[in-house]
């Protein structure tokens, strides 16, 4: 059996851990293991973490999260949307606003309230259901930075299960624009939750867990 002593964990596994985020940290939420996002993060954003001004996650829950952000990435500000009032808050570099992810003018909305773009990393960890994610990535990414990305966590099938196996299916759903590229990222292969589910129809669950990231080309 895999444990967290059979692994190295990065600044970030770390931080998950400290905050009790389910997006790594190799640790259990109500009995279950978490996935394992944070080494896709780190080794995205670890040798610029200082460079980073602004991070905007769709889906605030706890804020669990969030206060990882603040902490990994020392220099930026920290921004979350979620409809749910009762999850909003304010605390040091953090702060949230009320949007509802299926609604375009509800998310251009509250951009605007944090001053507007760009982001260097956006999240969508929000509701998960796939015209949700669809709606989110069209609606944000144009206000990705010039080295920003937007990445989507709990890939949703188009009947709301999750198939996190493909990301080109999302991807080919969003309809990439000119200019912007995508790639899928694997996160893990049957770690916890880190593992497709048995229900897909491409895998039958051992394709392993991708996260979808959208970013502009270099020009």
């Amino acid at each position: 059996m895999n444990t967290r002593s059979d692994h190295v964990l990065t600044p970030l596994c770390e931080l998950a851990l400290k905050h009790h985020t389910d997006k790594g940290g190799w640790h259990t939420i109500a009995g279950e293991t978490c996935h394992n996002y944070t080494p896709v993060y780190h080794a995205l954003f670890g040798q610029r973490r200082h460079d980073v001004r602004r991070v905007l996650e769709v889906g605030v829950n706890c804020g669990c999260s969030l206060r990882m952000w603040e902490e990994y990435f020392p220099n930026a500000e920290i921004f979350g949307f979620d409809i749910r009032k009762e999850c909003l808050f304010q605390e040091n570099r953090i702060r949230c606003f009320q949007a509802d992810q299926g609604i375009p003018d509800s998310l251009n909305a509250a951009v605007a309230k944090t001053g507007g773009g760009p982001f260097d990393l956006i999240i969508d960890d929000g509701s998960h259901f796939r015209h949700h994610q669809v709606i989110t990535a069209k609606t944000l990414v144009p206000y990705l930075s010039e080295t920003g990305s937007h990445i989507t966590e709990d890939l949703a099938g188009p009947d709301a299960a999750e198939i996190t196996c493909r990301p080109d299916l999302l991807a080919a759903e969003i309809g990439i624009p000119d200019g912007y590229g995508w790639r899928g990222l694997h996160a893990g292969d049957g770690i916890g939750r880190a593992c497709c589910k048995a229900h897909c129809p491409h895998c039958k669950g051992k394709g392993g867990e991708y996260l979808l990231e959208v970013f502009r080309k270099m020009a």
